[in-house]
């Protein structure tokens, strides 16, 4: 490809992604040799302000929120042609669409450790006055291990391409720390009755295009958690995709407990469906609310830590060498394995700290029940095939 950058401070080294609006490449400061990411508005419509206007807007938006947990925006420019660009930190490790088809569903403990860290870079953008709206599996990115004190992986949140700002929205910042910039509302902003967002993950005031504020992203985590445990959504069996926002809308969600493999806690059942509440009101009211139920269940998993911190779940970073080679399917169900010995102390699996659950009595009772009757069903089928009823 020809050098898109030609006349910056960067030189384009290879495409990453096309896009509707605009291309990722990954590129190389010129001077320093440094690797970054750098978003630029299509060749085609690079003179249409609209477009310049929602790129400017995401690289100021991304700009505006201090979080390890959202990627990070280095610079701002145009093009000698009058492409208008954004760079970005340059990340190395896999989004968590790739990872989840890579492995299958992720123990539940590191589900949740994962999941904390998405919330935690959503709330800081919920801080000053963003709403993601497409927080999606391909928009999470899992940094490969290492990156972080300890060996833990740390997960960024991408593409605020599409992000609405709240009227009013002002930056916050911390006690003692340097005050963010404030976020700029687009001088084009969406046109009214649009859906913006992607159909799979969208949430039922998005689906009828009705405002939205931070609960829209809530919902979105809410089926990101649930596709990472039971490794699909509650509507993968909608394919049609206005049946889809349909069911975002109406359809009461089963939950994850009802289809995953692994044992789902009960309550994490409840987090997740409150999550996926139809009405706002009846979600959590914010991410870090959602983060706090997601951690008071952690802690009964053995997940250490915080957010994104050196002690966050790390079963895979303190994996034996010897283990390494594992294929991902056994390795993930070795992790995700719920069940073992039940009395103090158990716990000896390779996710550190994950816990073990006690046996379901109901369940074994119902199991020995159910054996019972086929046995009694099939002896009386070879009796009578004797002679003897």
């Amino acid at each position: 490809m020809g050098d898109a950058l030609e006349g910056t401070p960067y030189r384009a080294l290879r495409v990453l992604g096309r896009g509707g609006m605009g291309e990722v490449v990954e590129a190389e400061h010129r001077a320093l040799r440094k690797r970054v990411v750098v978003k630029l508005v299509r060749r085609a419509l690079a003179h249409d302000p609209r477009f310049a206007d929602r790129l400017q807007v995401e690289a100021r938006a991304l700009a505006a929120v201090s979080s390890p947990h959202v990627v990070s925006v280095l610079d701002l420019g145009q093009t000698p042609s009058g492409r208008p660009y954004f760079v970005m930190e340059r990340l190395r490790g896999t989004t968590l669409g790739e990872e989840l088809e890579r492995r299958g569903p992720l123990p539940v403990a590191e589900a949740i450790d994962l999941v904390r860290q998405v919330l935690a870079g959503l709330a800081a953008a919920h801080r000053v006055g963003l709403v993601h709206r497409d927080v999606k599996l391909d928009n999470v990115f899992l940094c490969a291990p290492g990156a972080a004190p300890g060996g833990a992986r740390v997960a960024k949140v991408l593409d605020f391409g599409v992000a609405k700002v709240l009227d009013g929205a002002v930056a916050e910042a911390a006690p003692g720390a340097e005050p963010s910039p404030s976020v700029p509302a687009p001088a084009y902003p969406t046109e009214a009755g649009l859906l913006v967002g992607t159909p799979r993950t969208a949430s039922p005031e998005q689906a009828q295009c009705q405002p939205v504020d931070a609960r829209a992203d809530v919902y979105a985590v809410g089926l990101l958690m649930y596709t990472l445990v039971v490794g699909h959504g509650p509507f993968a069996h909608v394919e049609d995709a206005l049946a889809l926002l349909r069911a975002h809308v109406v359809e009461p969600p089963a939950p994850p407990s009802r289809y995953a493999a692994q044992r789902i806690p009960a309550a994490l059942d409840r987090a997740v469906l409150k999550a996926l509440a139809k009405r706002p009101e009846e979600r959590f009211e914010s991410a870090e609310a959602f983060a706090a139920a997601l951690g008071r269940i952690g802690a009964e998993l053995g997940v250490v830590g915080g957010p994104g911190g050196a002690g966050a779940w790390a079963g895979a970073a303190r994996m034996p060498e010897a283990e390494a080679g594992w294929g991902p399917q056994s390795r993930a169900w070795f992790e995700a394995r719920p069940e073992g010995s039940s009395g103090a102390g158990a716990g000896g699996g390779v996710a550190a700290g994950a816990g073990e659950a006690p046996v379901d009595a109901r369940l074994f009772a119902g199991l020995t029940l159910a054996s019972t009757v086929v046995f009694s069903v099939l002896a009386a089928l070879v009796l009578r095939g004797m002679g003897v009823l």
